[in-house]
């Protein structure tokens, strides 16, 4: 990067999590913001090597390479706004913006000023999503009939957006990624225990062609859960985010009925054959996705070129989002 400098806004525990990757990337500089002192407090014993500053406009004058974004989502619009009028590069946690209005402006400010907005969909570095879709792509289970995510876990609560935008903003990007097609809603429906018109326990009922998809969200549970399971017509997988000896598990093992000639009506039902064979269980080294993305987003400032999750893919999420929102209301 020409000035090897980033600044970064929000430093709660993802934005913590952001330093620590710049930290082991060596950034020269690093320039911090947080509308809570304690905050600013906290990370300056945790991170001696960061500048503190005292205003987001103070910000804004530094000559950064780039700014990182890690707020609330309802804040995320007016701080990329402003960053993209001051010329920086920005990277913004998913979803960029709670709207797909504002988001179309930024892209319109962004394309004006010729910088870059990235956002922040972790699991598109994820290496075992990446080892999952080699195996869709490879057709490794056969056609697909079924998907189904779960994330679940106590908090963390948000108050300004409901778990659909939050926790299922990430496997609505996955299944997007994954599938490379928009899914059809078929049903939403959701519990708002804690505050109302803010979702604390979500399910989405989607399809993609003729496969099924269910995605659960909560952060109302007392365990915390994080799984996906896939069924093909030749072999199933579940990845188990949690499982940290074998997260991927590839299954030989399927159901299907007999496929009977014309018969006569009577009593007999055909029986489901259920097939049970190996599991096999992949070997891959673990990286980090969060340092995958940010070195990605440093790759793009450097070489002035077009981020995986990039405003576009943004806007595609965004659009999905903004269509299960309406199915509450």
């Amino acid at each position: 990067m020409k000035n090897n400098q980033i600044g970064i806004v929000g430093l709660g525990y993802w934005g913590t999590n952001i330093i620590n990757v710049l930290e082991r990337f060596n950034i020269k500089k690093v320039y911090c913001f947080d509308l809570n002192y304690e905050n600013l407090v906290e990370i300056k014993k945790k991170f001696p090597f960061v500048n503190r500053v005292k205003s987001l406009n103070e910000l804004l004058k530094i000559d950064l390479d780039g700014i990182i974004i890690a707020t609330n989502t309802s804040s995320h619009f007016q701080i990329a706004k402003k960053c993209l009028l001051a010329n920086h590069n920005i990277f913004v946690e998913k979803p960029v913006t709670n709207s797909l209005k504002k988001l179309k402006e930024l892209k319109t400010i962004a394309n004006v000023k010729n910088r870059i907005i990235m956002g922040g969909y972790v699991y598109n570095y994820n290496i075992y999503i990446n080892y999952i879709k080699k195996v869709l792509d490879k057709k490794i289970l056969g056609t697909l009939k079924y998907m189904s995510f779960d994330r679940l876990n106590l908090g963390p609560v948000r108050n300004d957006v409901s778990c659909i935008w939050d926790l299922a903003s990430h496997d609505l990007s996955t299944c997007y990624y994954l599938l490379k097609k928009k899914p059809k809603i078929i049903n939403v429906h959701g519990f708002d225990l804690l505050k109302k018109n803010i979702f604390d326990i979500s399910k989405i009922i989607l399809k993609v062609s003729n496969i099924k998809i269910e995605i659960k969200s909560s952060w109302l549970n007392p365990e915390k859960i994080r799984k996906l399971v896939i069924v093909g017509e030749k072999k199933m997988l579940l990845f188990n985010e949690m499982d940290k000896k074998n997260p991927i598990l590839i299954y030989d093992k399927f159901a299907s009925y007999p496929k009977l000639k014309k018969f006569k009506k009577s009593f007999f039902t055909p029986k489901a054959n259920i097939y049970l064979g190996k599991t096999f269980a992949p070997k891959i080294k673990f990286l980090s996705p969060l340092d995958l993305e940010i070195k990605e987003f440093i790759e793009c400032i450097d070489k002035k070129k077009k981020p995986n999750t990039s405003v576009d893919y943004s806007m595609e999420i965004m659009k999905i989002l903004e269509k299960i929102q309406k199915k509450f209301i």
